[in-house]
């Protein structure tokens, strides 16, 4: 067993070892020149010194195109005097290097002069194109260089979509030049509800924070470099009281609200308010924030969330019930998925697939090219239907890759076992892009809290992710992730104990009560003080 992590498809170990140091020589052809690059950078990280580059095939490392081996796939042939790696593109080449990484330096804490790495033949390729996370920074904001950080880890972890939930009810993160009260209001918050969903303890702080257009092209070119991509989501029509406390106008009856400091709203009925589907000046300015993202982010997806909206004010808004009536519309429902096929169809325009949470499938009358993401705890029959007619579906599932819930709730052993078929979806589909964790932040304010919530949880992502179904084994993955752990504490990440992951059943419904009603960052305390006593 090679600690490897996620574990590849084949790997055969040879005798022997393979040794770099200081006279060790490295050849890439042009095309994976970035990956030998990145390799150069971890040994001299490492060791303090950068291998030989030479132009010549006889090399101790070398980095060859093949084309016939699959997109994002990579395969390494070690012996003991040469190391060759042959991929079809820089993405395999870079996941390539990730696995030597992990084979080289996993053990290590000092800087040596040599490094060693066991003899092996490895044959490698992802289980799913979309490898996905999700990071909420309306709730909270962390800035560019935590953004950085983790895109290194989810490159790490052959990782290779990051949704970035940029704006919401608390918050909206996102320069908009057409819009400028969006950050000048919207960024802003009073203070943070900061016990639990059950309490209305306030942390009077003021939390605020958006990212220039500036940043996000280098955020997003940092990311295209490590072959992720960075889907953007704009949450509408609900959740967006953010940009409605800015423009008033936003809404049904132009309502002044302000960017939510409790969850539910800042006064009664607030969570009501959400955009007009009725207004001319709603789907302008929807139009004109996509023009401005477009521009920024050249991912072919565009996420919307369109999650938890409710129809309260659709329901007494003359605009929205002359808009039902002029498009013959059966109710409010199938006003939403008008509201979301004009939406996909402007996307289409700008060479981009809209994408929503799964509760858009509600109406029936929707665009065949939007994406379904599956989140909801319960089964959802529309998504098989959805499926069935070759639709395409992101699995995101609340009991397994909802990464803010506490371990107790959503245990390792649920993500690595997550099993599509429990609901209903069969694995062979080709219409499954593939998995998404969602990591929302109303409970994480600060980094330390973040790497909490996602390590070891995005180990075992990675893994169920990547490799094969039949290849999963929740009791040689522990055992590979243990001898992990040490990568991580030197990479300054504070992961979750082994022995909190996967907690009992009984225990874990307590927990749950009291993270939903009274603390939720109970187990984040202990875990806390079970480190400052086993300096873990």
């Amino acid at each position: 067993m090679i600690n490897v992590i996620p574990k590849p498809v084949k790997c055969e170990e040879q005798y022997g070892e393979f040794i770099i140091n200081s006279s060790t020589s490295i050849y890439a052809d042009d095309s994976l020149a970035y990956a030998r690059d990145r390799l150069i950078d971890i040994i001299e990280q490492t060791c303090g010194y950068r291998l030989n580059v030479v132009i010549s095939t006889t090399a101790n490392i070398c980095f060859y195109v093949n084309r016939k081996i699959k997109d994002e796939g990579y395969e390494i042939d070690c012996d003991i005097d040469r190391m060759n790696i042959f991929a079809s593109t820089k993405a395999g080449a870079l996941y390539a290097v990730q696995t030597i990484r992990q084979l080289v330096l996993s053990d290590l804490i000092d800087k040596p002069s040599v490094l060693t790495m066991h003899a092996v033949k490895i044959e490698d390729y992802p289980r799913y194109s979309w490898r996905g996370l999700m990071l909420d920074e309306s709730r909270h904001f962390y800035g560019p260089e935590a953004v950085k950080n983790l895109l290194d880890m989810m490159v790490m972890h052959k990782l290779n979509v990051l949704h970035w939930h940029l704006t919401d009810n608390n918050g909206w993160r996102i320069e908009i030049k057409g819009y400028p009260k969006l950050t000048q209001v919207g960024s802003y918050r009073a203070g943070t509800q900061s016990k639990a969903w059950g309490s209305n303890i306030i942390d009077w702080n003021p939390h605020e924070g958006f990212y220039t257009q500036n940043e996000i092209k280098e955020i997003v070119s940092y990311a295209a470099r490590r072959n992720i991509m960075i889907v953007p989501e704009i949450d509408m029509p609900a959740h967006l009281a953010a940009a409605i406390a800015s423009y008033p106008e936003l809404g049904c009856f132009n309502k002044s609200i302000e960017p939510f400091v409790l969850h539910r709203g800042n006064n009664p009925g607030e969570i009501d308010i959400i955009a007009c589907a009725g207004k001319d000046f709603t789907y302008k300015f929807i139009y004109d924030v996509i023009d401005e993202l477009s521009k920024l982010f050249p991912s072919p997806y565009f996420h919307i969330g369109g999650d938890e909206a409710p129809k309260t004010e659709w329901k007494k808004c003359p605009n929205c019930q002359k808009m039902i009536e002029d498009n013959k519309l059966k109710d409010e429902e199938e006003l939403q998925g008008y509201f979301n096929n004009k939406i996909a169809v402007y996307l289409k325009r700008k060479g981009k697939r809209l994408i929503a949470w799964n509760e858009v499938l509600k109406s029936d009358n929707l665009e065949n090219s939007i994406i379904a993401q599956y989140w909801t705890a319960k089964s959802d029959p529309k998504i098989n239907s959805w499926l069935d007619d070759g639709k395409n579906v992101i699995i995101s599932k609340h009991q397994s890759f909802y990464f803010d819930m506490p371990y107790s709730k959503v245990n390792l052993k649920d993500t690595y076992n997550f099993d599509e078929e429990k609901y209903g979806i069969k694995d062979h589909n080709k219409a499954i892009l593939g998995i998404e964790a969602t990591l929302w932040t109303e409970w994480v304010p600060t980094q330390q809290r973040l790497d909490f919530q996602l390590y070891p949880r995005m180990e075992a992502l990675s893994e169920v992710s990547w490799t094969p179904k039949d290849m999963l084994d929740y009791k040689e993955f522990l055992a590979r992730l243990n001898k992990f752990l040490p990568t991580l504490k030197s990479l300054g990440k504070v992961y979750c104990p082994l022995n909190m992951v996967d907690t009992d059943k009984f225990k874990g419904a307590f927990d749950f009560i009291t993270f939903l009603k009274r603390n939720a960052h109970f187990e984040y305390n202990k875990a806390m003080a079970y480190r400052k006593r086993r300096r873990y």
